[in-house]
């Protein structure tokens, strides 16, 4: 009977504790876009702090915090410049960047039908009755719009960056204040993890772009694609994005080159775009955030997926590290808990002697006495 109820009360246990993570899942979902820029102007705030420390040796900290948001911002504006310059000529120029990409995919359906390679007949439809011109320019301006959209958040993460920075340590001394002082050295330590694990994140995202940017700029670059300038910023900021970004930086260099270049042309450099995109994705990415996390790739993979799952881009950017640093905190648990069956050395039992040594003293001891 006991065990029944041991049975019966695990089970109610499992319900009420999936029934509470629900409800407090629920209701971080309602202040989700909050947390996420919060979440996010803390990692910019660990990307500039380096800097800032650098630069804190010749200038006063605010200043260099002031400096470090400054380049933030000009680096941002010298990304977008040129194809900021562009916008003016935008809408006169469209048409006939309609036009052009229409004729690219008009060829390349023939040139598919010449070499007897089947094309869906929905394909040609969309082409030869020109719905394909007519969905570009809707299409355009959507992406124009959320280009501006993704342009004001970045401006209100970094205005809530600075002011966590300017900000004194009030928050810090209530959260102290809250916790007992026998977990005060614990929590402190679990702090620790969390800014170091995702300032390394950091750093490995940052290889990952540059490598992602080396391959796009060297294929445009190799086959002299025109306006390669232009998309430098785009493809500079898309590629920013953790693991979704590298995706997102491949299909757009592969349009530019389909558009660019005339086709059968154009083969080559997209191929190259695919192939080095996979292996970036499926085995520099893992391997080289793996290394810098301390977690196997195929777990990273694994949470790559699970975090897209729940949260999207928010849910890589911060699941990722969250795991390196679950595992850090598990492996702290465990050498604490070996660390305890281990008796101290001082504490080892006394050599035992044999047994004959010790009748051999005792029957010395007795010969006086009998004399």
């Amino acid at each position: 009977m006991s065990r029944v109820q041991n049975t019966v009360m695990v089970l109610v246990g499992v319900a009420a504790a999936w029934w509470l993570l629900r409800e407090i899942v629920s209701m971080l979902g309602n202040f989700a876009d909050v947390l996420t820029i919060f979440g996010f102007a803390w990692l910019l705030n660990l990307l500039i702090e380096p800097m800032v420390d650098y630069l804190s040796r010749w200038v006063k900290r605010p200043v260099a915090w002031a400096l470090g948001y400054l380049s933030l911002i000009l680096v941002l504006t010298a990304l977008s410049a040129p194809l900021a310059s562009q916008a003016s000529s935008l809408p006169a120029s469209l048409p006939s960047a309609i036009e052009q990409a229409t004729l690219r995919v008009d060829n390349l359906l023939d040139w598919l039908r010449q070499h007897r390679i089947g094309v869906p007949i929905s394909s040609r439809w969309i082409v030869e009755s020109g719905q394909l011109a007519q969905q570009a320019g809707p299409t355009v301006l959507a992406w124009s719009l959320s280009l501006l959209t993704i342009g004001g958040q970045t401006l209100l993460v970094i205005g809530v960056a600075a002011a966590m920075s300017a900000g004194d340590d009030s928050l810090g001394a209530i959260i102290g204040a809250a916790i007992p002082r026998r977990w005060a050295e614990d929590v402190k330590q679990i702090y620790d993890d969390v800014r170091r694990t995702y300032s390394a994140a950091i750093r490995g995202q940052l290889a990952i772009w540059a490598m992602g940017m080396a391959l796009s700029l060297g294929v445009l670059a190799i086959f002299q694609t025109p306006g390669m300038l232009l998309w430098f910023g785009p493809l500079a900021i898309v590629r920013l994005l953790p693991y979704l970004g590298g995706i997102l930086g491949g299909v757009m260099t592969a349009g530019v080159l389909l558009i660019s270049l005339p086709w059968p042309q154009s083969i080559l450099p997209v191929l190259l775009i695919i192939i080095g995109e996979n292996f970036k994705g499926y085995v520099i990415e893992p391997r080289l955030l793996g290394r810098v996390l301390s977690l196997s790739p195929g777990l990273v993979l694994f949470v790559v997926l699970l975090g897209w799952k729940i949260g999207g881009v928010t849910g890589i950017a911060f699941g990722v590290p969250a795991m390196a640093v679950a595992q850090a905190l598990a492996e702290r648990v465990l050498s604490r808990r070996e660390a305890r069956r281990v008796p101290p050395a001082d504490e080892s039992p006394a050599p035992t002697e044999p047994a004959g040594s010790a009748m051999g003293r005792s029957k010395a001891g007795a010969l006086p006495a009998e004399r």
